[in-house]
């Protein structure tokens, strides 16, 4: 009643004509089939996609990695909370060190996995874990020696060598972030 009619511009349909629907249907398909598979090209964006999928993968294992070293560690922490209260505190802090070594198996995984890798790309798929593990070891070192660990303590123990070719041996030194 008394007000402003708008009009449709694209036609009585209601629907805008997108940019890509001036092309003919078929006209992509046809230049996917003429591309050549062997080219130049072609052959350096499969190989960037395989460098990328491998990043990508190990990316995954390391938060994988990590994931089992934060709960593991978590654990050792509940086991060393129970030290005041229990009557065997030298079981306790027996069955930490025994844990605490599985965590260091991980963490030998996780060094293994960063040969000849820029740490610093994968250092928040491992960072979580890392964090965990060091307040671990702290806590225990604590309730042993009433003093706090210095970070270079806690490096010594992670010093791991690595014989996976058995030609060379790598000394993989861990050094926490």
């Amino acid at each position: 009643k008394g007000g402003k009619k708008r009009s449709n511009p694209v036609g009585s349909g209601g629907f805008r004509k997108r940019k890509h629907d001036n092309f003919p249907h078929g006209q992509r398909r046809e230049e996917k089939e003429n591309v050549n598979p062997s080219s130049a090209l072609m052959m350096s964006f499969k190989s960037f996609q395989l460098e990328l999928d491998t990043r990508h993968d190990k990316y995954e294992r390391l938060v994988k990695l990590s994931r089992d070293i934060t709960i593991e560690s978590k654990r050792t922490i509940f086991l060393l909370h129970r030290f005041t209260s229990a009557p065997n505190g030298e079981e306790i802090l027996n069955e930490s060190e025994v844990k605490l070594d599985a965590v260091r198996r991980k963490i030998k995984q996780v060094a293994q996995e960063l040969i000849g890798e820029d740490m610093y790309q994968f250092h928040r798929a491992i960072s979580p874990g890392l964090q965990e593990y060091v307040e671990a070891v702290s806590f225990q070192y604590f309730i042993k020696t009433r003093s706090l660990i210095s970070v270079e303590e806690i490096n010594k123990q992670l010093i791991f060598t690595a014989e996976d070719r058995e030609e060379t041996t790598n000394m993989v030194k861990f050094f926490l972030m």
